[in-house]
C-alpha cells in the first residue's frame, strides 16, 4: 500500500513538473508596435462595391462558389462588416491609436441610464472609410488520373484562389478633410504574410475577429489587407511613436544544383 502512494505522489509531482515547464506560446500578429496610443479612431463598416456585392451578378454561376462559402456570415454583402471588425482587431493589436465603438456606446448608454449615469465617448481624431472593390474566390482543379487508374481517378484536388481588394480613406470628421488615401490588395497566390492564413481560429464567422468566411483562401486574403492597412496607418499618422516593426517574410533559399553532382 505504501508503494502504491509513493508511486501515485511521485507520478503526481513529475506532473506536476511538466505542467510548470509548460510554455504558452501567443500567436503574434505582423503589425507594428506603439509606445503609447495617440490619436481617437473610429472605424466605420465597410461597404463593398465589388462586382460580386451587386444584385445584377446574382445569377452568375461563376460567383456561385463565394456565396456558398460566405451563406453563414452575413452573405457577401456582409463581408465589409467581418473585414472593419477585422481591422479594428489589426489596430488595437499595434497599440497606437484608442478605438471608439459607437455601437458599444450606444449599449452602455442605454445600460446606464436607469442609474443616472452617463458615458461619454472621446473625441474622434480620424474616421476611417473603406469601400471593398474586389472580392473574388474560385475553385480549380479537378480528378487525377483522368480515370485511367481507378483509385487515382477517385481523387479530386481542387484549388481556391481568393484575391481581395480595399480603397481606405481617414478622414478628419470635423472638417471632412482626407488626411489619408490608399489602395490595398491581396491575392492567395501570392500572399505577404502567407503563415498569418493558417491556424488563426480556424473557419467560419467566429474565428475570434480574425475570420470573416468558412474559407481558408478568403480568410487569408482578408487578413493580409488588414494588416497592410493597419500598418499603412501608423506609419502615416504616428511613425514617431513606433518602437517595433514586423520582420519581412523570409524567403525560401533555393540551392542551385551544379552539373554532375
Amino acid at each position: 500500500m505504501r508503494r502504491t502512494i509513493l508511486g501515485v505522489s511521485l507520478l503526481a509531482s513529475l506532473t506536476f513538473a511538466e505542467e510548470s515547464n509548460t510554455k504558452t506560446t501567443e500567436r503574434q500578429i505582423p503589425v507594428v508596435k506603439c509606445s503609447a496610443p495617440v490619436y481617437s479612431i473610429m472605424v466605420m463598416e465597410f461597404d463593398c462595391k465589388a462586382n460580386s456585392c451587386q444584385d445584377s451578378y446574382a445569377g452568375n454561376p461563376k460567383l456561385a462558389y463565394i456565396y456558398e462559402v460566405l451563406s453563414g456570415s452575413g452573405g457577401v454583402k456582409g463581408f465589409g462588416k467581418g473585414l472593419s471588425t477585422m481591422l479594428t482587431n489589426a489596430l488595437k493589436a499595434t497599440n497606437c491609436f484608442k478605438i471608439v465603438d459607437l455601437e458599444q456606446y450606444e449599449k452602455m448608454k442605454k445600460l446606464l441610464a436607469a442609474t443616472g449615469q452617463e458615458v461619454k465617448p472621446p473625441k474622434v481624431d480620424y474616421t476611417i472609410l473603406g469601400s471593398i472593390t474586389a472580392l473574388e474566390l474560385e475553385r480549380s482543379g479537378g480528378a487525377l488520373g483522368g480515370g485511367l487508374i481507378p483509385i487515382l481517378g477517385a481523387i479530386n484536388v481542387k484549388k481556391d484562389i481568393a484575391k481581395l481588394g480595399v480603397d481606405v480613406n481617414v478622414m478628419k470628421p470635423e472638417t471632412l478633410e482626407v488626411a489619408f488615401s490608399q489602395s490595398f490588395d491581396a491575392s492567395s497566390e501570392k500572399s505577404s504574410w502567407g503563415l498569418f492564413g493558417a491556424g488563426w481560429g480556424g473557419s467560419g464567422a467566429a474565428g475570434g475577429g480574425w475570420s470573416v468566411s468558412k474559407n481558408l483562401s478568403l480568410d487569408m486574403v482578408a487578413r493580409d489587407v488588414v494588416v497592410q492597412i493597419a500598418n499603412s496607418l501608423a506609419e502615416k499618422l504616428v511613425p514617431d511613436k513606433i518602437v517595433q516593426r514586423p520582420a519581412p517574410p523570409k524567403k525560401e533559399e533555393k540551392q542551385e544544383v551544379q552539373p554532375g553532382s
